[in-house]
């Protein structure tokens, strides 16, 4: 994954994220197999996150609390790009930020075809779930 934010005083005024989705990998080579064909990574390599709307951030957050921020922005899955809103944890931890995010996926909103396969049925939604770790830029 490669991206940036920009903060300016307590606003978060930019975002953008590139998930490489050919490097996804679980404990079963089979389910990455499967993974890599359903979202057809060989045409569509990569997943995006771009922020459209400011986050006030309000007063800064002693260290350790968890903050909830709504952030709206376009999230580009499959070659498809919507427009989202989803709720993310913010956490101080020293100089840096964690930040974890849960966002639920229609997979027919995406283009992404319904993983059942005979006897096995999937439901037709997912989540895509981030967790990621700021550092200052030097």
């Amino acid at each position: 994954m490669t991206g940036s934010v920009t903060i300016s005083g307590t606003t978060v005024t930019k975002a953008g994220f590139t998930v490489d989705m050919t490097t996804i990998r679980s404990n079963k080579s089979q389910r990455d197999s499967q993974f890599q064909g359903i979202m057809d990574t060989s045409q569509f390599p990569h997943a995006t996150f771009e922020l459209t709307s400011p986050i006030p951030l309000g007063t800064p957050p002693a260290d350790g609390k968890v903050v909830t921020v709504p952030a709206t922005g376009k999230l580009t899955l499959h070659g498809q790009t919507r427009t989202i809103t989803a709720p993310l944890q913010a956490r101080r931890k020293g100089n840096t930020i964690e930040v974890l995010a849960s966002i639920p996926v229609r997979f027919s909103d995406y283009g992404i075809p319904n993983p059942s396969q005979g006897f096995v049925t999937t439901q037709d939604h997912g989540t895509v779930e981030v967790l990621l770790v700021l550092t200052p830029s030097s």
